[in-house]
C-alpha cells in the first residue's frame, strides 16, 4: 500500500463521498473509483458501504481509515525531520488561521518567513475556533495560529497578548475629555460608559463573554444595540459614530478610519486575548515553525 493510497481512502471517508473526494484530489472521479476498486480487491474487503449516501466506512474502512493517519503523520514528521537536517530548503505546511489573524498577524510575519525560507510552500486555512480545532484534531493543518482552549488532545504556545481597549468615536464627549496621543491610551472607567449603546460580537465570542463579565463586575449590564460577527465591523461602526464597543489593540494600530476613533485602557481591568500557537499533543514541529512564534518581538 503505497502514500497516494492511504491519501485517496483518507480523502474519501473525510468527504463522505467519491466525487467530492475527487474533486479535492485534483482527479478524476473515475480515477479514484477505479484506484478504490484496486485497493478493496487487494485487501479483500470492501472499505466503504456504496449503499448508503453520505458514504460510510465499514468497520474495515474504519480500521484501515485510522491506521492510515498515523502512517501518513509519521511520513509527513519524518520528511519534516529530514528537511530540518538538510536546513528545509524545501517542504509545506498547512497553517490554519483564525479570521483575525490572517488579517492582523499574517502579514507580520509572512514577509519575513517567505525571505528567509523561499523554498517553503504555505498553504493558509482561515477558519472559525471551532472549525481549526477539527482540522488540528484530524491532523489536516500542520499548526493554528488561534486562541486557546481546554481540548486535552492540543497544546498551545502563547505567541502574544492582544489588550482589549475600549473604543469610541473621535467626537464622543468622553474622547474630548480624555484625549490620547499614540498608543498612549488614557484610562476610561467602565461605569462611565453604563448608560452608552455597546456594539459587541455575537455569542460564542470568547471576547464578549471577557468584556460582559467585566461590565457586570463594573455593576452594570451593557445596553447593546447592535451584535456584529467581527470587530472590524464594530470598528468602523464606531469610526462612523454607532456606539461605542471593545476593541483589541492589535485591530486599534492597524486599522482603518483609526483617526476617527478614540481608544482607551480600562481602568481597573486588565483584559486581554493571547493569540497561540496550536497543534496535536505530541505532534513533531519542525524549526521553521519558530519563525511563527517571533511576532511578539516585532508588536
Amino acid at each position: 500500500m503505497n502514500i497516494k493510497e492511504l491519501q485517496y481512502v483518507v480523502k474519501i471517508a473525510e468527504e463522505q463521498s467519491i466525487s467530492n473526494a475527487a474533486n479535492q484530489l485534483f482527479v478524476a472521479q473515475s480515477t479514484l473509483s477505479h484506484a478504490l476498486n484496486k485497493i478493496e480487491n487487494k485487501l479483500g474487503t470492501p472499505l466503504f458501504d456504496r449503499s448508503t449516501i453520505p458514504l460510510k466506512p465499514t468497520y474495515a474502512g474504519k480500521v484501515f481509515v485510522e491506521t492510515a493517519h498515523k502512517i501518513l503523520t509519521i511520513n509527513k514528521e519524518l520528511y519534516q525531520q529530514i528537511q530540518d537536517i538538510a536546513e528545509y530548503k524545501r517542504g509545506a505546511l498547512v497553517i490554519g488561521v483564525t479570521h483575525l489573524a490572517e488579517r492582523y498577524y499574517l502579514p507580520m510575519v509572512l514577509p519575513k518567513f517567505r525571505k528567509k525560507y523561499p523554498g517553503i510552500q504555505l498553504t493558509i486555512k482561515p477558519a472559525s475556533l471551532t472549525e481549526l480545532e477539527t482540522l488540528l484534531l484530524k491532523n489536516s493543518v500542520d499548526f493554528a495560529i488561534t486562541l486557546p482552549n481546554n481540548n486535552p488532545q492540543l497544546e498551545y504556545r502563547p505567541i502574544f497578548n492582544m489588550d482589549i481597549l475600549l473604543a469610541l468615536p473621535i467626537n464622543h464627549p468622553l474622547s474630548q475629555r480624555h484625549p490620547g496621543q499614540g498608543r498612549q491610551y488614557p484610562e476610561l472607567d467602565l461605569k462611565e460608559l453604563a448608560l452608552e449603546e455597546f456594539i459587541v460580537l455575537q455569542p460564542g465570542r470568547m471576547i464578549r463573554k471577557t468584556v460582559l463579565e467585566a461590565c457586570s463586575e463594573a455593576g452594570f449590564t451593557p445596553n447593546i444595540g447592535l451584535e456584529t460577527s467581527n470587530l472590524d465591523t464594530a470598528h468602523a461602526l464606531v469610526a462612523e459614530g454607532y456606539g461605542v464597543t471593545f476593541m483589541l489593540d492589535v485591530i486599534a494600530y492597524n486599522a482603518p478610519q483609526k483617526d476617527r476613533v478614540a481608544y482607551f485602557r480600562i481602568k481597573n481591568f486588565n483584559l486581554y486575548q493571547t493569540f497561540c500557537l496550536g497543534y496535536l499533543k505530541g505532534k513533531y514541529l519542525p524549526k521553521v515553525v519558530d519563525e511563527f512564534m517571533q511576532a511578539k518581538k516585532i508588536l
